[in-house]
């Protein structure tokens, strides 16, 4: 991988560069690599929070849900906090996320996560290979003609976009609002907004709930073979009251809206990240297309080396001590999976894409433990299916020659390119 080599004399637990820096959420690793030798736990003022990044810690803390909670506490704010983008919210639609997977821990995440691991079951997922391949296909056909494409948005966006809109209801024709609203989603998750900015999200945000319910209600009425059928006739088995009843619209809202954000957010980074390694590596095209059953290794070495998900929050619920460091109680730990994947400790020449690499499904870019991403085996059909359908489609792609330097978003907790202008011979 062409990243920036770590330079000691200016990369430093005085001088350490943040995560809330533009240059920094370009190419982070040189970051990773500092902080794994120097600081593994180390305090991010600016962020006031504590990053985790070397392999061994990072599971300690996934491991330990007693200690380290999904649950954010009460009062706790989001980093792009606006009081009036809240009441939006709060008033017109059905407030923010209730806990329930992602933002939850056992007994209640054990419960809610029974009913989505149903929902994406191997058997429904393997049924969905074809339908994906044929997706990719009909996708790929659209622009093909041209000898180009912006693969980013013609390809990498929609993908998983229409797979998880098909399952959550939402008709492929309202495709670019469904991506304006998960953008609107997640614009927290990067660096800091305008309360103009995040009070339109937040508009967002609630056309989105009142749409979802609308499809929630249609599915009670005449079930369909999909997620969000499965979500609203489940039986849950309510781990406070200990009755079976049926999810509350707010709990199935919650659910939907971490589906949307992990059904097709981290996807398309994950899907344009290995496309701009393919067409930077025009060597490892011939060598997948001469043996697509490797494919599956560039999947997981490219999940490895480019995680989509950066790391995600964990919240301490009392006075701890990680590797020496002292975590006051209250505290918010962010746990970098990506730095993590590129331990030494870990994985050999862990900063080096390696097609042979034994144990590349030893990375954590789903996570680990009870909050292992519920959809894995769904995002890995959809990148496998992808990128299947480049090398075989096309005799050779690279970068548009004309095009500027791949940038990525500015997220502390996702990565992507932005932009993937792409230029292709097709295949005879």
């Amino acid at each position: 991988m062409n990243h920036e080599p770590l330079n000691k004399e200016t990369v430093n637990k005085e001088t350490m560069p943040s995560l809330m820096e533009p240059a920094t959420l370009q190419q982070p690793y040189a970051l990773y690599a500092a902080l794994r030798d120097q600081a593994p736990v180390h305090f991010m003022p600016e962020m006031n929070m504590y990053i985790v990044t070397s392999y061994s810690l990072l599971m300690q803390v996934m491991k330990n849900t007693d200690v380290f909670s999904n649950i954010a506490g009460e009062g706790r704010r989001a980093m792009n906090y606006c009081e009036e983008a809240e009441q939006i919210v709060k008033d017109g639609g059905y407030g923010r996320l209730m806990p329930t997977i992602v933002n939850n821990d056992p007994p209640g995440h054990t419960a809610y996560r029974k009913l989505v691991n149903d929902a994406f079951r191997a058997g429904r997922v393997r049924q969905m290979d074809a339908y994906v391949r044929d997706m990719v296909e009909d996708l790929i056909d659209g622009f093909i003609a041209q000898g180009k494409c912006e693969a980013i948005a013609e390809f990498a966006v929609p993908t998983p976009m229409y797979v998880i809109a098909d399952q959550l209801g939402v008709d492929r024709s309202m495709f670019q609002t469904f991506k304006e609203w998960s953008d609107a989603w997640v614009i927290g998750l990067g660096l800091p907004q305008t309360d103009e900015v995040l009070i339109d999200a937040a508009k967002k945000v609630v056309d989105m709930q009142h749409y979802m319910v609308a499809n929630m209600e249609l599915r009670r009425k005449t079930p369909a073979e999909d997620i969000l059928s499965d979500l609203t006739s489940a039986d849950f088995d309510d781990p406070v009251s200990g009755e079976v009843r049926k999810l509350e619209t707010r709990e199935v809202l919650s659910i939907v809206e971490q589906i949307l954000v992990a059904g097709n957010e981290t996807t398309s980074n994950g899907i344009g990240n290995g496309l701009h390694y393919l067409a930077t590596h025009p060597d490892l095209q011939q060598e997948l297309r001469e043996d697509p059953d490797r494919i599956k290794d560039f999947v997981e070495e490219m999940l490895r080396t480019e995680s989509p998900v950066q790391g995600l929050f964990r919240y301490v619920l009392e006075d701890t001590e990680l590797d020496g460091v002292a975590i006051p109680k209250g505290s918010t730990v962010m746990i970098r999976y990506a730095a993590g994947n590129r331990d030494g400790e870990r994985f050999e020449n862990s900063e080096e894409f390696d097609l042979d690499r034994k144990n590349n499904g030893a990375h954590m870019a789903f996570g680990s433990g009870i909050h292992h991403c519920v959809g894995s085996q769904l995002a890995r059909l959809e990148m496998h299916a992808s990128f299947a359908g480049f090398l075989r489609r096309f005799k050779s792609f690279e970068l548009a020659p004309d095009s500027d330097p791949t940038t990525y978003h500015l997220s502390f907790a996702l990565r992507g390119p932005t932009a993937l202008p792409l230029v292709f011979t097709v295949a005879d």
